[in-house]
């Protein structure tokens, strides 16, 4: 199958970019005969080591410019290889050499369509010689200081060009940190944000904390008298009073069944189960109340010497083993009403 022919623009385009890559000079003059293709002259080191002028060509009318070339070629070696095949060719260019082509093809139709080749090379490994093709102008005739490599697609921008350019830095979002369920319990309990992390937590005062822990304080009294059936209203609790006593807490009698179902035989298989269950509740509700009792003994004076923080962290651990115990004594009412009176 015969090869794919080129056409005179990507020809152009071709040989531009192939002698950009070897150093010749890409200028400002026009081919006087088509009077479009800019004209490219040689490094002033070749034609000085061969004691000769400086050759310029138009790469659409001229060609490539081996032909005024060939004086300085040196004549193969006898013993080289000249007929190799085009796949031989291929193999020995390399991934290298055909990045440049590719390169040198897509430089020299930016270059046919305003922009401009720049000193610096692109900064990525993968992209080894590449220039850097600089932006054409924009419409009001400033200059774009956007620069491009056509090999890895990257842009890059000065960054005193940044803020002229109408562009602004956007910092990278810090991530998250992972709370604890205990300390996410907390944030929901007091309406803390704790997702944003402690340098952005909403600050509380210790007169905030010290109102909710009474506010739960009073609403645990008056669950408690309510189930119990008293209907008396509830007199405010002092927090620092309450915490203080270290009386046994007994499980609230629960109200007698509508009707008379028959309660367990303490032997049968039930009745070992609720025994069991009661004594395990009886130890935990002790351990819990000895917590309390240890954790009671230094109030929330005696803690503001680490901050405000540390105080209420105090009322909040409060608050959580009020509720653990008020739990356990839910569980523990209800299995002693099924070991009394059954179900």
């Amino acid at each position: 199958m015969p090869a794919p022919v080129m056409s005179q623009l990507e020809n152009t385009s071709a040989i531009l970019g192939e002698y950009m890559l070897k150093g010749w000079t890409l200028t400002d003059l026009h081919c006087s005969d088509c009077r479009v293709t800019p004209l490219m002259r040689e490094p002033s080191g070749s034609a000085e080591r061969e004691a000769r002028e400086r050759i310029q060509f138009c790469a659409l009318c001229d060609g490539r410019p081996e032909g005024r070339m060939s004086t300085s070629q040196p004549q193969p070696q006898p013993g080289s290889n000249t007929n190799l095949r085009p796949d031989e060719v291929e193999e020995r260019k390399g991934p290298n050499q055909s990045q440049s082509d590719e390169a040198a093809l897509s430089i020299s139709d930016l270059l046919l369509r305003g922009y401009s080749l720049l000193g610096n090379n692109c900064p990525n490994t993968q992209c080894k010689g590449i220039p850097l093709v600089g932006y054409p102008r924009k419409v009001d005739g400033s200059k774009d200081s956007r620069k491009m490599c056509v090999s890895c697609g990257s842009r890059w921008i000065d960054e005193n060009e940044v803020h002229s350019q109408g562009m602004k830095v956007v910092p990278p979002q810090q991530e998250e940190q992972i709370e604890s369920p205990r300390t996410k319990a907390r944030n929901q309990l007091y309406g803390l944000d704790g997702g944003k992390g402690k340098q952005k937590r909403e600050e509380k005062d210790v007169e905030e904390f010290e109102r909710r822990a009474k506010e739960s304080a009073r609403r645990l009294a008056s669950e408690s008298e309510s189930q119990n059936g008293a209907g008396a209203n509830v007199e405010d609790v002092d927090m620092e009073d309450e915490v203080q006593s270290t009386g046994p807490i007994r499980p609230s009698p629960m109200p007698r069944p509508h009707n008379q179902p028959t309660p367990p035989s303490p032997s049968s298989p039930l009745g070992k189960a609720l025994s069991s269950t009661s004594n395990s509740l009886s130890s935990t509700l002790q351990n819990l109340s000895q917590s309390l009792e240890r954790y009671t003994s230094q109030g929330p004076s005696q803690r503001r010497i680490g901050g405000e923080e540390e105080s209420g962290k105090w009322f909040v651990d409060l608050k959580l083993h009020t509720e653990a115990i008020k739990d356990v004594l839910g569980v523990l009412g209800q299995v002693e009403r099924a070991k009394r009176v059954g179900y």
